[in-house]
C-alpha cells in the first residue's frame, strides 16, 4: 500500500486591492463609517421617539427594535400609580446593525448619483 499525498492548496488574494497604501485612508474610512452609522442612529431613534408621558402612557424609543421604553399609570388592582422602565441591550444592538446596513446602503447609492453633467 502506498502512501497518500497531502496536497496543500494556496489561495493568492491580493492585499493591495483590499487595504489602501495609505494607512491613513483607513483611520479616515472607520471614522466616516462611525461617524455615519451615528448619524443615521440618532436619526432613525429621532424620527421613532414617542412621548405619551402626559396622557398616561408610555415614552418609547428605538427603530426597528424597541430599546427603551418608560411609563406611569394607575393599577386598578393595587389602587396606586405603578411606574416602569425597560432598557434592552439586545434591542439596542439590533438597531445598531440596523444603522450600519442603512449607511453603507446609502453609501453605495451615494455613488450613482450623478453630480457633474458630462460634456
Amino acid at each position: 500500500m502506498g502512501k497518500a499525498e497531502k496536497k496543500t492548496i494556496i489561495i493568492f488574494i491580493p492585499m493591495n486591492k483590499m487595504i489602501p497604501g495609505n494607512k491613513t485612508a483607513i483611520v479616515l474610512t472607520i471614522l466616516k463609517g462611525v461617524a455615519g452609522t451615528m448619524a443615521v442612529f440618532a436619526v432613525v431613534t429621532a424620527l421613532s421617539y414617542q412621548n405619551q408621558l402626559p396622557v398616561d402612557g408610555k415614552l418609547v424609543m428605538g427603530f426597528p427594535s424597541e430599546f427603551y421604553a418608560e411609563g406611569t399609570g394607575y393599577s386598578p388592582e393595587r389602587d396606586e400609580y405603578a411606574s416602569f422602565q425597560h432598557f434592552k441591550l439586545l434591542g439596542l444592538l439590533i438597531n445598531i446593525v440596523f444603522s450600519t446596513s442603512v449607511f453603507a446602503l446609502l453609501c453605495r447609492l451615494y455613488r450613482f448619483i450623478p453630480f457633474r453633467k458630462k460634456k
